[in-house]
């Protein structure tokens, strides 16, 4: 039988302080037995098919501990109505207080989770459960709204829509052959969108499309330093540089690290790996195998490890009390250099900023213009130009081996047939002479302007190899920035057609080397569909405008009082200690 078959051992309905009760599957080999107990709480369905760690029931029972797993509130069989992430911590913290008083609980409970159920043991944890002892909370959102759903301001409307999918009547959507993206394009307003794909109101996606600006909603999502400074579990995440969660893991971790009274007890494992598998080491939760190539990443196979066993190990020693986990605050892999590397912090205070500059003779446009990028600071430059058509946008798609549409968020995919086109800036440096490292956040400063009342921009960065192929890094698809939210999520602040401005756009944590010989390549447009929804240039909200969209100019200066640049944190790779196969807890060899 394979383990995701296991049969629960008992079902039970978990009380809530408010009435609603949890359904929850015990796994334990004797419901008499009190043992350490691992809990995950899920809105993907905890039977056979849903998307939990239901492969791992038979690991955790063979070695000393009972497994819970829960539908949450609205879910499966569970009471109640579902808001995405409203509930977690009041009902996860009430959860683990009723499981721990259970004959089969020692009293002693942790988390396993990933993605939405590797972001519930945070809001349980700043509940402060008392007998919630240790967590591993994997591939994990950041809180409130500016990670997943408005990051850089922008709405995230592909990802929006399928997740909201998954609590209509019937299946969830299938992104590609369920929908047809471009037939969208000309309905109006994008928050009524579910009802022409779905025929039914899609209560998440509306929420997800309402709460742009900061208010009560999005506040009690969100994580303070009050938050962390009161959590004082031991944590162990895990996330990859291909994981769209990759900033909310990493936030977590430098939150607690700088406030928590249990910051010498965080530990953050960042792999070559994707959202999927980043919890299990790279590996596919389905086939237990690891997910090598991933896109047009080949790995070596120390690039993987079997992560349930170091949580194991991190368990025993939090919950049990047995043996030492010895493992540093920062385990992170560098692509390129297929090694990895220690650290006491993330980014890593060794790293140091290194700026490479846009430059171009004003035809920046598509692969065959004369943008460039350069380590030396731009003198007198003519400008260049973006005609942004919101009816014509750049797609966030790319097609497979099979000439199948798939999403480029979550695959180091060469982005060529993308952003070769008249609507995309494209500056490339020369290739270089010796290796460049790069460990930590980085981020791109354009000075910008546009003839409309708003635009968004979208930067993405490639590691160009001598035979001419991209590979793409950072986080998501893309750094991405909305115009009227560049000051914040508190208040928009007005853009005044023609005026120029400095903008900061996000790109995330990288680990990466550019070998020698390769180059760097960066490209700059005004949309990416059906991943966002085009910005009207009205000034209006996206998600609620009614009105027709307009064709805009918009500018990118990059002269010298108006240095436009890409700015990253560099490091050392000589003098940075690196390990090809490095010791893992738990892992024998």
């Amino acid at each position: 039988m394979h383990p995701s078959q296991t049969p629960a051992t008992l079902t039970v309905h978990i009380p809530l302080r408010d009435g609603v009760t949890l359904a929850a599957d015990v796994f334990t080999p004797d419901p008499a037995e009190p043992r350490p107990l691992v809990l995950e709480i899920t809105p993907y369905n905890r039977g056979p098919q849903g998307l939990s760690f239901r492969n791992e029931v038979r690991f955790w029972m063979t070695h000393g501990y009972a497994m819970v797993i829960a539908d949450c509130r609205g879910k499966g069989d569970s009471g109640g109505t579902f808001v995405f992430m409203a509930n977690e911590g009041r009902d996860t913290h009430d959860a683990i207080e009723w499981l721990a008083a259970q004959p089969f609980c020692n009293g002693r409970v942790a988390m396993r989770g990933s993605s939405y159920t590797g972001t519930n043991p945070w809001y349980a944890a700043r509940e402060r459960p008392p007998h919630l002892m240790a967590m591993s909370p994997s591939a994990s959102a950041a809180g409130g709204n500016q990670d997943i759903t408005w990051r850089g301001g922008i709405f995230s409307f592909e990802h929006s829509l399928l997740w909201g999918s998954r609590t209509r009547e019937g299946p969830p959507l299938v992104a590609g052959p369920e929908v047809d993206w471009h037939a969208l394009l000309t309905h109006r307003p994008v928050m009524t969108i579910d009802e022409v794909v779905t025929g039914q109101v899609l209560p998440v996606y509306r929420d997800m499309a309402s709460h742009r600006l900061r208010d009560l909603h999005l506040a009690a999502l969100e994580f303070s330093d009050a938050d962390y400074a009161r959590s004082d579990v031991p944590s162990l995440a895990f996330s990859g540089w291909q994981d769209g969660c990759l900033g909310g893991t990493v936030k977590h971790f430098q939150s607690m690290r700088r406030v928590s009274p249990a910051r010498d007890r965080q530990h953050l494992v960042v792999g070559p790996w994707n959202h999927h598998g980043a919890p299990d080491g790279g590996h596919a939760c389905e086939t237990e195998q690891p997910i090598n190539p991933l896109g047009d990443l080949h790995l070596p196979p120390h690039g993987f490890f079997v992560a349930r066993e170091v949580v194991r190990a991190f368990f025993d020693h939090h919950l049990k009390g047995e043996g030492r986990f010895e493992l540093p605050q920062a385990r992170l892999y560098l692509t390129g250099a297929d090694r990895w590397i220690n650290s006491t912090d993330f980014p890593p205070a060794f790293a140091q900023s290194r700026r490479l500059y846009l430059h171009s003779g004003g035809r920046a446009q598509g692969l065959g213009g004369d943008g460039r990028l350069s380590f030396d600071a731009p003198g007198t430059e003519p400008s260049d130009v973006i005609v942004h058509d919101p009816m014509h946008p750049v797609t966030s798609h790319l097609p497979d081996a099979d000439g199948v549409p798939q999403t480029v968020r979550e695959w180091p995919r060469d982005l060529a047939p993308m952003i070769d086109r008249p609507d995309v800036l494209v500056y490339l440096s020369e290739p270089l002479r010796e290796p460049l490292a790069v460990l930590g956040v980085a981020s791109i400063v354009l000075h910008v302007a546009t003839d409309a009342r708003d635009a968004d921009f979208f930067c993405r960065l490639e590691d160009v190899g001598p035979d001419g192929r991209g590979m793409r890094l950072g986080m998501h698809s893309s750094a991405r920035l909305r115009l009227v939210g560049r000051g914040g999520i508190d208040r928009d602040l007005p853009v005044v057609p023609g005026a120029p401005m400095e903008i900061r756009l996000e790109l995330g944590a990288l680990g990466h080397v550019f070998r020698p010989g390769h180059r760097l390549r960066l490209s700059v447009c005004c949309s990416s569909f059906p991943e966002t929804f085009p910005n009207p240039g009205t000034g209006e909200p996206v998600t609620t405008s009614t009105a027709s969209p307009r064709v805009a100019r918009q500018t990118v200066f990059h002269d010298a009082t108006r240095a436009s640049f890409l700015e990253l944190p560099v490091i050392d790779l000589e003098a940075t200690p690196g390990i090809a196969e490095p010791d893992w807890p738990g892992i024998a060899g």
